[in-house]
């Protein structure tokens, strides 16, 4: 099965700017690296009300809360998977906290103008200061201390891209070659879809008011196709997938592997000239409509070599990303009470 070789995961997810699912590479182990998630042990009752120290730093209980309930709704909302949820998010939050504080010992900064635009944004969808101000209340945050969140994720992300890019060397034909040869299901298609799409973001995070909009107006769009408005046409004018909306919202041909779950799962279930129901992903909300179904093809070489020295690269980033987060971790004074 063809995996997606354009983009990796980064440790975590600020945005995403392709309307494809990056694959996971598989990363050499590091020994420093966070231990792995404790599933089974009991969690403590009552829950402490700080979950962790990170330098000092305290994590406390009701942002895990938030993190493992989203985790929980995810996997279905299992008694079972609870240990597994708090622990997992209060993980993430250390490393959120150790790269934060990395980054401010590098002295790196979020630009001011960029963390109000986020802000501004954030506030879309709700008609006043109330509206907001009891949103921002059950995330446990004021209009001060978001903005504070919103600086310190954008600051994460300078340190994560900078990080990044100390990974300079170039990756040669040889060892392209070598890996294409090393993973040959990796460029084995499988059938395969044309189709188009038509995009309304909404990120996974916006404030319910904003995507319920969002949702609205591509509901809006899908009866315009029932009754026999131009998809292409359409797309045109309302998709906000920059790379196809020109094109009428046509994608590039496409496996399994290489769309967001959801939208696999809806591509691959319909039939040629059919359109599908309204399709979340993190991306937002799409629409598709089948063009044809492709027989499998075994991707050659010299079409695909520059898009593997790409991802080759990509991975030696996020490998150094991950040995970052190791050493740090490593070094810290991190108490834990879940």
């Amino acid at each position: 099965m063809l995996k997606r070789l354009l983009t990796v995961l980064t440790l975590t997810a600020f945005a995403c700017s392709s309307e494809k699912a990056a694959p996971k590479p598989a990363a050499t182990p590091t020994p420093s690296l966070p231990p792995a998630v404790d599933a089974t042990t009991p969690l403590p009752e009552p829950l402490p009300k700080i979950a962790a120290s990170v330098n000092g730093q305290p994590i406390k209980l009701p942002y895990v809360e938030l993190i493992a309930t989203r985790l929980l709704e995810q996997a279905g909302n299992q008694a079972k998977d609870r240990p597994f949820a708090y622990r997992s998010a209060l993980q993430r939050l250390i490393v959120r906290e150790l790269l934060f504080e990395e980054a401010v010992a590098r002295h790196l900064s979020a630009d001011s103008v960029r963390v109000e635009q986020a802000y501004n944004e954030a506030r879309v969808g709700y008609k006043d200061d109330t509206k907001w101000l009891e949103f921002l209340a059950r995330q446990y945050m004021d209009a001060d201390t978001f903005r504070a969140e919103i600086r310190s994720q954008q600051t994460i992300a300078i340190l994560l891209a900078r990080e990044g890019e100390q990974v300079t060397a170039s990756i040669s034909d040889a060892e392209a070659q070598a890996y294409y040869e090393a993973h040959p299901e990796m460029f084995d298609s499988g059938e395969r879809r044309r189709a188009r799409h038509i995009l309304l973001r909404a990120p996974a995070d916006a404030p319910a008011p904003q995507k319920q909009g969002i949702r609205v107006k591509i509901v809006t769009l899908r009866k315009r196709i029932e009754k026999g408005e131009s998809f292409s046409e359409l797309a045109k004018q309302f998709s906000q997938d920059q790379g196809s909306a020109g094109k009428g919202g046509e994608l590039d041909v496409f496996s399994r592997g290489q769309m967001a779950p959801a939208f696999e799962q809806a591509a691959f279930a319909l039939a040629p000239g059919q359109l599908s129901e309204i399709v979340e992903t993190p991306f937002g909300y799409h629409l598709i409509q089948l063009e044809e179904i492709l027989p499998p093809q075994k991707l050659a070489y010299e079409g695909i070599k520059d898009r593997i020295k790409d991802y080759m690269l990509k991975q030696r980033r996020e490998q150094r990303i991950q040995e970052l987060v190791g050493q740090l971790w490593a070094r810290a004074r991190i108490e834990t009470h879940l």
